[in-house]
């Protein structure tokens, strides 16, 4: 999904934010590194919002009144050989809040994320995230999946093995997990969820202006990072509220029907693949 350059230009990114919270002692009680909203804090993370070979894909499952709820870098060192399998850096979970008691059943999809690999994952016990695939049609109050007496992880359970580069999409509803980290690798990834214009984002509220003004040449990025021109921009849309509505009439771009096999890579022309 994301070419060596993109990759390399990344980890510089993120290596450097991890050096400046080491050097605060901002790490998380179990030694990792986790900054909210990253895309306000290095422009290397700008590409993400749109990269033209995963987010294409955001608007086939969510549809064309989408907006970028959270931009996550995730750093996870090795651990001391003293942790157990059952240890979790973020124990089973969905994403949503309060959405996932508050709203009845079934419950909706309302986000999706990309996670973009940046180290090699491509060997389980390395902080690899965990799915149980199916979960998300479990019930809404489900605190927890199923699993065998004496299991550490719920039935299915599965370990994502990935290479820098690779890109994992999964939504709210499905339950995920981060098991140990324990090799020599250091964990390393970015997050970038995508939700509803009509929800409140997961880590801001009003987009960082100086990232705004960035992207004000480009309606989509605009639109994707929480621009907004009306106060009813986000309830009552009109064509210039989310351009990205043009962009699927134009492309075929049906909400929950089959990919079709040109399907488009890349909202804009300079982003195309």
């Amino acid at each position: 999904m994301l070419d060596e350059k993109t990759v390399e230009s990344l980890i510089t990114a993120v290596d450097r934010l991890f050096a400046d919270a080491v050097r605060k002692q901002r790490l998380t009680k179990v030694g990792s590194f986790e900054l909210r909203n990253c895309i306000a804090y290095d422009d290397a993370f700008i590409p993400l919002l749109d990269w033209r070979t995963a987010v294409p894909l955001v608007p086939h499952i969510l549809g064309w009144n989408i907006q970028l709820d959270t931009s996550h870098v995730i750093v996870r060192p090795p651990q001391s050989p003293e942790v157990d399998d059952s240890f979790k850096a973020i124990g089973w979970h969905r994403d949503g809040g309060l959405t996932l008691i508050q709203m009845p059943d079934p419950l909706p999809r309302l986000r999706l994320k990309i996670c973009y690999v940046l180290s090699d994952l491509s060997q389980p016990g390395r902080g690899n995230t965990r799915f149980v695939p199916g979960s998300q049609r479990l019930p809404g109050v489900t605190l927890n999946p199923a699993k065998q007496p004496g299991s550490i992880d719920p039935e299915g359970a599965i370990e994502v093995l990935a290479e820098p580069g690779d890109a994992v999409l999964f939504e709210n509803r499905l339950f995920h997990a981060v098991g140990p980290n324990r090799s020599p690798v250091t964990r390393k990834t970015i997050f970038m969820g995508y939700s509803y214009r009509w929800l409140r984002p997961m880590d801001y509220v009003i987009q960082n202006a100086d990232l705004l003004a960035k992207v004000q040449h480009d309606p989509i990025l605009w639109q994707l990072l929480g621009g907004w021109d009306t106060p009813l921009a986000f309830i009552t849309t009109k064509d210039e509220d989310v351009p990205l509505r043009a962009w699927c009439m134009e492309n075929g771009v049906d909400l929950g029907k089959p990919l079709s096999p040109n399907y488009p890579a890349g909202f804009l022309k300079h982003n195309a693949a």
